[in-house]
């Protein structure tokens, strides 16, 4: 027995030993989010999707918002869980950070040392904390595809500079990957076209045919646009093509204009804490001459998708911190160059224990102003005193996933009623939308109370009219920075 376990122990090399802190790192840091329901209104809202997807509900039609269809049915799979389906979404998410995490450590080491790529893959895990990415925002789960699709990329043809039937191979799995993670956020098409470019570069190098290279960039266009094509197809065949072409592709272009003001905040935010793994990039070109022809080559390509990341940004906007989540896949790569010279490591170390801590502090000052697994149980506790209709104004669609929705209106995303920028883009006029909603005299209202920047005030009002005149404050949880207030409709039982 002794000698089998001392076998046992001495079969795991140094990178093994690494993996194990790395995963040992990953469920640490994100230990204090698992089971809190208020992380962010986002995964709340695609949660209670996935289970009106179960009960036949259909997105776009029955329930509207502009997210894929994939990003709901994945989130459907979590609502198996019944009773745990928090936590299995969560759960989930540590899994795909964990597996992502392995894999920046793996292109990293083409660049660095195995232990200057495991910080790089600490550096990731960290980063994600910091831009909201403690639970189970869309980025989460789609960086694990766009890193694999990469690695393949990577391993296929950067290292090995493969023959044409190996970029060929390699090219199919890939643009299928990167179709089914723009089924989960259609942002992921910015790193899709740098992976066929970069692909159809390397297949031109072997083959020099135009021809025949126009024939695979048709091929591998119609691979990755296979999964949005089959959704739209059935919608069509389901006589929801109008509602479905509306919600995923039009309704962004009704969308309003941020704050300026807001939108420089945010951009400084995203600023503060992508700057220093980018400045990596010309770090390594500056200091790092001694690379190798084989590793500078690498570089070369972790720079390209890195741009390639950045431009999906760069459209989209820096409207949310979450935004960020796609850069740091490649930003952290990109910044294990820090420890192969002596100043970059001290500076690296200083990174790493800079962004761990501001992660867990990101992950505190979230659960002091959004609420915790025991705010949410209060709140549902007080509701669930007296059944009856719940309308979620401004809060957590994650309530109605566990009080009683009653299919009020085809909207139920708090954001599409009180956010000032969504007043065109939805497809239904809010003001109308709500005054129908009060119509039928829901027994509960949750809002968050004061209004937030950028809020439709004329919705406000309008809420907060009947709100004096029918509803009392039956519940109020007070935040860092606003509260949580449950209406009740008077007359009600108490």
């Amino acid at each position: 027995m002794h000698s089998y376990l001392k076998n046992f122990i001495f079969s795991f090399n140094y990178v093994s030993i690494l993996y194990v802190f790395l995963w040992s790192f990953c469920i640490a840091s994100r230990f204090s989010s698992l089971g809190n329901p208020l992380i962010d209104v986002d995964e709340g809202f695609y949660l209670f999707v996935g289970g009106q997807i179960l009960q036949g509900a259909v997105p776009f039609v029955d329930i509207w918002d502009r997210k894929p269809l994939g990003l709901f049915l994945l989130y459907s799979f979590f609502h198996l869980f019944g009773p745990y389906r928090i936590l299995a979404y969560q759960i989930g998410a540590t899994l795909c950070v964990g597996f992502t995490s392995m894999i920046v450590m793996k292109m990293a080491m083409a660049i660095s040392s195995p232990f200057g790529a495991f910080l790089a893959a600490l550096l990731y895990i960290s980063c994600l904390n910091i831009a909201g990415g403690e639970g189970g925002q869309s980025p989460v789960f789609y960086n694990l595809l766009v890193a694999f699709s990469m690695y393949l990329i990577f391993k296929n043809v950067v290292e090995k500079r493969g023959r044409q039937p190996d970029i060929q191979k390699t090219a199919y799995a890939v643009m299928l990957i990167m179709g089914i993670a723009i089924q989960i956020k259609y942002t992921t098409l910015f790193e899709g076209i740098f992976s066929g470019l970069f692909l159809l570069f390397a297949l031109y190098q072997t083959t020099k045919s135009i021809r025949f290279l126009s024939l695979q960039a048709v091929i591998w266009i119609c691979i990755a646009c296979l999964p949005t094509i089959g959704v739209a197809v059935a919608y069509m065949m389901a006589g929801h093509g109008q509602e479905w072409w509306f919600a995923n592709i039009a309704s962004i272009f009704h969308r309003g204009q941020r704050n300026h003001a807001l939108v420089r905040h945010q951009a400084a935010k995203m600023l503060e804490f992508t700057l220093p793994l980018l400045v990596s990039i010309p770090f390594r070109r500056i200091f790092c001459l001694d690379m190798t022809k084989q590793q500078k080559l690498c570089g070369r390509f972790f720079d390209l998708w890195t741009f390639s990341a950045l431009s999906g940004v760069a459209v989209f906007g820096s409207w949310y911190t979450h935004y960020a989540l796609p850069l740091f896949t490649s930003l952290t790569i990109v910044s294990a160059a820090y420890w192969n010279r002596s100043a970059g490591k001290i500076w690296m170390l200083l990174l790493l224990g800079y962004m761990t801590f501001k992660g867990q502090t990101t992950i505190i000052k979230h659960q002091n102003s959004r609420g915790n697994k025991i705010v949410f149980q209060n709140i549902l506790s007080n509701m669930s005193k007296n059944k009856g209709c719940l309308f979620i104004y401004s809060g957590s669609p994650i309530f109605y996933d566990f009080a009683n929705f009653c299919k009020m209106t085809t909207h139920p995303f708090p954001g599409h009623f009180h956010e000032y920028i969504e007043r065109n883009s939805t497809g239904m006029n809010p003001l109308i939308e709500t005054q129908h909603i009060l119509n039928q005299k829901p027994m509960y209202i949750l809002s968050r109370e004061p209004a937030i920047e950028g809020e439709n005030m004329q919705v406000r009002q309008l809420l907060y009219q009947s709100l004096s005149s029918y509803y009392y404050p039956a519940y109020r949880v007070a935040l860092k920075d606003n509260s949580i207030v449950v209406y009740k409709l008077t007359g009600s039982p108490k």
